[in-house]
């Protein structure tokens, strides 16, 4: 079983985006009262999936078991010159002995004291457990700290001495800010852009929990609303000139004089922290504190920096060059939008700030910008230059176009409050799609969506759905509605995706799957590839293998991987506007896809693995696209978990070629097996063709492969040509037989061989022998003794016989077996054992 935190791990059609989210932020935002585990459920629920979720704490360890400790009585260890023996009250009845090395420690001191059995991380080192211990001869009961020593800062000069407003007993968790908080890793699919910050999570969350009855039906938000007055006209000489109306919507932005550029209070960085971004000064975090909160991209300019005060939003017109704040100097292409000054100097690239124009300690004005810019070209301009940033990445999906005023004027807000300053400018807004409404409609028959969802909802339950979804509706006949839809709501334009949110809301978990399903059955000789798919999937199913789905998007830098599949880059079927790099080609192979996963599965701790994929590979061959549909069945690790009766077996080559070969028989194909020498993808296997068409190969994964996914162990691996295999299995129609009431007669010989002899040698000797009474042939013992016989091996065959209308003589059968022996013998030149 695929396994991840204990779940089981969910293959998404579309590759998902990890983005790190805050309980507590959340909470800031919404009002509501669940514990994580709770809060990740219902997240998971309405297709938010949290993938993985983990502790945060801004202080490792949360100074959990230290105390402040006030120093009663030191003096001089009797056995170390530099030791020095204290007494400190802690809280207790009785003073602690503890032996302390640090060169200021004195008495009359509070410091912090780690307790016996408490473990503390030290910036630079490995965790260390407390114990109580001698220090040459004396006993000591816990450890005076350095600041460096609990985490919480780099000094190490001495202990570290706090002032005489804590008492002795005092946790140490209450005189630092010790912060705690879940993340979520939410694993978020590209069309939920509404979803991209806190606010849109908490957003979808407040739905759930509406309908659900956790919290009131009339609770709200947070208020995006500001504190300052941005009514008040403030005329400044700051222009703003947009020359690509089609590349920026909408440019916004306002002037903030005699800011001050400082580090940002603790709040702001662990709130950054925690979900993974670096603080680096206060207004650069106030920007990125906007962004994954409101999920508004903004960007500040050092106003100093810009000549003539005047922006302008425009394509370069020459091959120019523009260095980003990363210090990269990138060449420009004419599509590439760029913030220029009016001296033409790049201040910006979209997405990615210039090195000149960014905020820096001598900062004292500053422009903020928040803008709309078109989603398409943004993405190839990310793609272009390599950039993979918070905001292209949410530029690229479609931010909300009423977010971008509101989030400007929480950040002047938040701004304000960290660097001081004032306002220097009324908000510059240059709109290039006004719009006088913030939604878009799509018509939705109430039946329809029923049908689609396969319950029966009542329509006053759709309709709370949709409220708390901020959807509104107006009838307009029957169970027909025209819905109006919120614009950040790009991914809601049709009836299903209308159904769908209900759905996601109302609960996959509700919907009641029937004990038994009536239905007519109805016969037909012809298979259809679907069910004949489903057979297979069935008989795959019901032996332990888990079946995967993966994007048939990939990425192009898989290249070094695809020389271990006798393919080449050039066959790539190449996207014309890929949404990323790592989904800009249709792949040619399922192989590295489900080797992808089983590395997966190895680096989240499960590493027995049987699997299997089905998928159609793409291909360009001579200007021609090539389409076909395969089936992966991989094997990795234990057959089975160790159990007491059947011990510990590692799956196998065997095993594979039995899976693959009962596959052919449950579709009624007949083929043989050909061994075939190493290739690129397969060290040694076999391979199962019909003249020059391939049906099937598998055998051993190539092991420098393995080895350069990181994948630990051998890997069997079998790639079945469904498009072939489907066309032989229709020449197989399905015909009844009774069973035979006969009996069968069985024969058995042992003969040695050479060793390169194959069983498959031998089947194909007894077909020279004309009979309609052999029915099978089984190998029941392979015998090798070096000492006896040098380059040979024993094989133990079993013949069964069998005739359709009557029972089966010895002499009958004798005489047959003897012709099969002589054929035997004659074609391998064997001999009797």
């Amino acid at each position: 079983m695929f396994v991840i935190q204990e779940k089981p791990l969910f293959l998404r059609f579309l590759k998902g985006f990890l983005m790190k989210i805050s309980l507590n932020w959340i909470k800031e935002i919404l009002d509501f009262d669940l514990t994580a585990e709770e809060t990740s459920e219902i997240l998971t629920d309405i297709g938010l999936e949290v993938e993985k979720s983990e502790l945060y704490e801004n202080i490792k360890g949360g100074l959990n078991g230290i105390v402040v400790g006030e120093i009663k009585k030191c003096e001089k260890h009797p056995n170390a010159d530099k030791l020095k023996i204290t007494h400190v009250d802690i809280g207790e009845e009785k003073l602690s002995q503890i032996i302390c090395g640090a060169p200021n420690v004195d008495v009359n001191q509070k410091v912090l004291v780690a307790l016996p059995g408490t473990t503390i991380f030290p910036t630079n080192h490995d965790p260390l457990k407390i114990k109580k211990t001698k220090i040459r001869g004396i006993e000591s009961n816990g450890m005076i700290c350095a600041e460096d020593e609990i985490g919480i800062g780099e000094n190490h000069d001495g202990i570290m001495v706090l002032s005489d407003n804590y008492n002795a007993g005092d946790l140490a968790k209450t005189v630092f800010e010790v912060n705690e908080d879940t993340i979520f890793e939410i694993g978020l699919t590209p069309n939920r852009a509404d979803a991209m910050s806190h606010y849109g999570v908490a957003r979808d969350l407040m739905a759930a929990l509406k309908f659900n009855s956790k919290i009131e039906v009339g609770q709200k938000l947070k208020s995006l609303s500001s504190k300052v007055d941005f009514n008040q006209d403030r005329k400044t000489a700051f222009k703003v000139s947009v020359l690509e109306p089609k590349k920026c919507m909408r440019y916004t932005g306002i002037i903030l004089k005699d800011v001050q550029v400082k580090s940002s209070p603790n709040w702001l960085k662990n709130k950054l922290t925690s979900i993974g971004v670096k603080s680096i000064n206060n207004i650069v975090d106030a920007t990125n504190y906007i962004l994954h909160e409101l999920g508004q991209p903004l960007h500040a300019f050092d106003l100093d920096e810009i000549s003539n005060h005047h922006i302008k939003v425009r394509c370069p017109k020459d091959d120019s060059s523009f260095t980003t704040l990363d210090g990269t100097e990138r060449k420009l292409n004419k599509d590439d939008l760029m913030i220029c000054d009016d001296e033409k100097k790049c201040v910006l690239l979209e997405v990615f700030g210039g090195l000149k124009s960014g905020v820096s300690s001598k900062t004292k004005h500053i422009f903020l910008e928040s803008a709309l810019f078109d989603a398409v070209n943004i993405r190839k301009t990310a793609k272009r230059h390599g950039l993979n940033t918070d905001a292209s990445f949410r530029y690229e999906r479609g931010v909300d176009p009423d977010m971008v005023i509101p989030a400007l004027q929480k950040a002047v807000e938040l701004i304000l409050e960290l660097a001081g300053g004032s306002v220097g400018s009324s908000i510059l807004d240059v709109n290039n799609n006004p719009k006088t409404q913030n939604y878009h409609h799509c018509d939705a028959d109430y039946n329809t969506i029923r049908k689609l969802c396969g319950i029966s909802i009542a329509d006053e339950e759709i309709n709370s759905i949709l409220a708390f979804l901020e959807i509104s509706n107006t009838p307009i006949k029957n169970s027909s509605y025209r819905l109006k839809i919120p614009d950040y709501r790009v991914d809601v334009i049709r009836e299903a995706d209308v159904a769908e949110e209900v759905l996601r809301i109302y609960g996959y978990n509700n919907v009641i799957i029937p004990p038994k399903i009536n239905s007519s059955p109805s016969f037909t000789p012809l298979r259809n590839s679907i069910s004949t798919q489903k057979k297979v999937s069935d008989y795959l199913s019901a032996r332990g293998f888990n079946e995967v789905l993966n994007n048939s998007l990939t990425a192009t830098h898989q290249s070094n991987k695809l020389k271990y599949t006798g393919l080449n880059e050039e066959a790539y079927v190449k996207l014309l506007n890929p949404l990323s790099s790592d989904t800009e080609v249709l792949r040619q192979t399922l192989v590295l896809n489900v080797l992808d996963v089983i590395k997966y599965n190895q680096d989240h701790g499960e590493a027995n693995v049987q699997l299997f994929e089905w998928g159609k590979t793409y291909q360009l061959n001579e200007n021609k696209f090539q389409e076909e549909k395969h089936l992966i069945i991989a094997l990795k690790g234990l057959q089975h978990e160790e159990h007491w009766y059947d011990g510990k077996k590692e799956t196998s080559f065997h095993q594979l070629k039995g899976y693959v070969e009962s596959i052919f028989s449950l579709l009624g194909i007949t083929l043989e097996a050909s061994i075939f020498e190493d290739n690129e993808l397969f060290s040694g296997g076999v391979l199962y063709q019909i003249g020059n068409k391939m049906i099937a190969k598998c055998g051993l994964v190539n092991p420098n492969l393995t080895k350069q996914l990181d994948i630990k162990e051998s890997c069997y691996m079998a790639e079945l040509y469904w498009d072939h295999i489907f066309k032989l299995c229709q020449k197989n129609l399905i015909k009844y037989i009774p069973i035979n009431k006969f009996q069968k007669v069985y024969r058995d010989l042992s003969i040695l061989i050479d060793e390169q002899i194959t069983l498959s040698d031998i089947i194909n000797a007894t077909k020279n022998v004309k009979t309609n009474l052999l029915q099978n042939i089984s190998l029941f013992d392979i015998y090798r003794d070096k000492k006896q016989f040098i380059d040979k091996k024993a094989y133990g065959l079993r013949f069964q016989f069998l005739h359709p209308k009557r029972t089966l003589t010895d002499k009958e059968v004798d005489k047959v077996m003897l012709q099969i022996q002589y054929s035997i013998l004659k074609e391998t030149n064997g001999q009797l054992r």
